[in-house]
């Protein structure tokens, strides 16, 4: 289950804050996305133990699997494409 909050926005100096509620976010590091098209912005943060977990699989080096290798190098087909990658694609063809 997904917890939804709507919360407000406050100046702090000269940036512009939000307001997240006790428990949601672990002291440290947030990270922002902003969606170009739509100006949608995400507030995420990794976990701890996620954050171990990559750093592991980084240290472990290459995946010998032939099926991980072929995964990375799949292409989409343009039904598996999101809309926005479909529009971005129609807008160079001139369409």
């Amino acid at each position: 289950m997904t917890d939804v909050v709507t919360t407000k926005t406050f100046r702090n100096g000269g940036s512009l804050a939000i307001r997240i509620p006790s428990g949601w976010v672990i002291d440290g590091e947030v990270t922002l996305t902003r969606d170009a098209k739509t100006g949608e912005i995400a507030v995420s943060q990794r976990s701890a133990k996620m954050a171990a977990l990559l750093a592991e699989f980084i240290e472990r080096g290459p995946i010998d699997d032939p099926v991980f290798e072929e995964a990375l190098r799949r292409i989409p087909n343009a039904d598996q494409r999101s809309v926005f990658e479909r529009q971005d694609d129609d807008a160079a063809a001139g369409h």
